[in-house]
């Protein structure tokens, strides 16, 4: 990553073009790297219009270096985490899992991956649940997506269930924040 610090900060609707060019080139990787057609994922439906709207309602964070957005992610704190339920199994976690966020949209340009930046990305994230009191954190990701996998895996979040409704295996991950 050239000699920058990456920068992290709140977005702003203005952002929404790059943000949104940015999760097209990151989901189409995440498609090729999962083994999942690029059909099947529905960030890559959204309009630049849907990538504002979400900005102006969720905690969006980007990171800068070298003048420009390098990574993103989205987290917003979930009322009812029940909705994520796939199973009996995910029920039951979820009933006890207290005050809940959902991490979305994370993306990092391949040019800055394996860099930190994803890293350093997930965990203003957390640390923005944290501060909000959150006790747990939710995610998806498509369960064939090793790097994916082992990546939240080393960030304290493990699979508590998985679902095939979208055409690919897809897991929910979870974080509980008194593990970390």
């Amino acid at each position: 990553m050239e000699n920058n610090s990456p920068v992290i900060r709140i977005a702003g609707v203005a952002d929404a073009p790059e943000v949104s060019r940015l999760l097209r080139s990151a989901m189409l990787t995440y498609c090729a790297d999962s083994g999942i057609s690029s059909s099947m994922l529905e960030a890559l439906t959204e309009s630049v219009e849907s990538v504002a709207d979400r900005i102006s309602k969720q905690t969006c964070l980007v990171a800068e270096t070298d003048g420009r957005i390098a990574g993103t992610i989205c987290i917003k704190e979930v009322p009812n985490p029940m909705v994520y339920t796939f199973s009996d199994k995910t029920c039951v976690f979820l009933q006890h899992a207290g005050r809940t966020f959902y991490i979305s949209r994370f993306a990092v340009l391949e040019k800055y991956r394996k860099t930190g930046l994803g890293i350093d990305l997930i965990s203003k994230a957390v640390e923005t649940a944290r501060n909000s009191d959150a006790e747990c954190i939710l995610l998806h990701s498509a369960a064939s997506n090793k790097n994916m996998v082992e990546f939240y895996a080393k960030r304290g979040f493990k699979l508590i269930d998985s679902e095939n409704s979208r055409g690919y295996m897809r897991g929910l991950f979870a974080c509980t924040l008194d593990s970390l």
